[in-house]
């Protein structure tokens, strides 16, 4: 195997990034791609499906909340158990983490194909999540440390990722779902390969800097505050991510669209603009993280302003398209910060703490835009008001941005 260096060394006086050097950089940035892919895996493979399992489901007590549970119990357990198993990342390796994760995923996504009780099925739906939490912590931190200052290309690739395989997989568990409830998880299968080239290529990085005389970034306790800025910023950032995804399906409906084939072609057109964003993101890669947040955060104000104000269903596509750019360039922007606050032994650990905050942030915010939405009259300008209130905190993040140059130039 090649040396590594670490993503950062010190000259006198100065740090600098540097691009480690690794064997297989490609080969690894494919599988820490499809690793980032699992979450969406999960969850939107079986969108289509929702209404079978409630035909298959139905007549048991308690189905209205046993049926959504198959769908959002990942997630449930990625928000509570990630910074955890991101501790054991940083602590029992990082290749064996991804490994035993993946083997998790792979065995516990595909188990309802011979599973028909739905306790169980949720059981194993379950030990997708604690999966998830695996492999999104010990890639996340792997991309890290594998490609330094090069991060950031993966990470807008991973974001490209994320959008085409959404797109495409509800392609496929709608093609599915008419096959059978149980035919979607079939899906999962795709995992298989690339469970296989993480066992191969998949390397467990060095902390030491390559023979140059520089020296590495001390180690310590974690570092709670990076953490808590971490969460705090992640957490806001999500809600107001989440919430054309979560909700623009019901605004499309609102204008006329009855057919529920439309939608979803209208919803996969819009989706483009993520892709967009992700290139976006390369190019603003450089500009600094409070303007980088303030670009993708206008982007996405004006795109919730505008669905919110849409009376046509091309108006409101439109507007959506527009925030999505912003949303293709979210996810890669905080990862790339979180990644970028602590040193090498704890990249694990934040990881998790920024996958916690995500994923607690696309709980909540259907309930935030449900309350704001019954208060002053409706979704339409509930999502009007949180475009509002991402536009507000764009401007205060371009403040700080600049105020944090003003004192750097000082």
């Amino acid at each position: 195997m090649a040396n590594q260096t670490s993503d950062k060394i010190r000259g006198p006086g100065q740090e600098v990034e540097v691009v480690p050097q690794i064997d297989n950089p490609v080969l690894k940035g494919l599988v820490l791609i499809a690793a980032q892919c699992l979450p969406v895996m999960a969850v939107v493979a079986l969108f289509p499906v929702i209404p079978k399992l409630f035909q298959q489901f139905g007549a048991l007590e308690n189905a209205g909340l046993l049926v959504p549970m198959i769908i959002t119990m990942p997630s449930l357990c990625v928000a509570l158990s990630a910074p955890w198993i991101g501790w054991l990342a940083d602590r029992l390796g990082r290749r064996r983490t991804l490994n035993i994760s993946f083997g998790l995923y792979v065995v516990s996504a595909l188990a309802p194909l011979l599973l028909d009780s739905v306790h169980l099925i949720i059981a194993s739906r379950a030990l997708v999540g604690l999966a998830e939490a695996g492999v999104v912590t010990a890639s996340g931190a792997l991309t890290a440390d594998y490609y330094g200052a090069n991060r950031k290309k993966w990470l807008a690739w991973q974001s490209v990722a994320n959008s085409i395989c959404g797109t495409l997989l509800l392609a496929a568990g709608g093609a599915l779902a008419d096959v059978s409830w149980k035919a979607p998880f079939v899906i999962y299968a795709i995992t298989i390969p690339f469970f296989f080239m993480s066992l191969i290529y998949i390397t467990e990085p060095k902390t030491e800097i390559a023979r140059q005389g520089a020296v590495s970034q001390p180690s310590g306790r974690f570092p709670w505050g990076a953490g808590l800025r971490v969460v705090g910023v992640t957490l806001i950032a999500s809600i107001l991510y989440n919430v054309e995804p979560l909700h623009i399906a019901r605004v499309i409906e609102a204008t006329g669209v009855a057919s529920h084939t439309r939608t979803g072609i209208i919803l996969a057109v819009t989706s483009l603009g993520y892709i967009i964003g992700s290139y976006l993101y390369k190019r603003f890669a450089d500009y600094g993280f409070h303007f980088q947040l303030a670009i993708a955060g206008t982007l996405i104000g004006i795109g919730l302003v505008g669905i919110g104000l849409a009376k046509a269903y091309d108006v409101a596509a439109g507007w959506a398209a527009l925030q999505q750019i912003g949303a293709g360039m979210v996810i890669p922007i905080l990862l790339g910060w979180s990644q970028g606050l602590v040193s090498f032994e704890h990249r694990g650990r934040i990881v998790g703490f920024w996958a916690t905050a995500f994923f607690i942030g696309m709980f909540v915010c259907s309930p935030i835009a449900n309350a704001i939405g019954s208060a002053i009259g409706g979704l339409q300008p509930a999502i009007m008001v949180l475009g509002v209130v991402t536009l507000a905190l764009s401007l205060v993040a371009t403040l700080i941005g600049a105020s944090g140059r003003r004192v750097a130039a000082a």
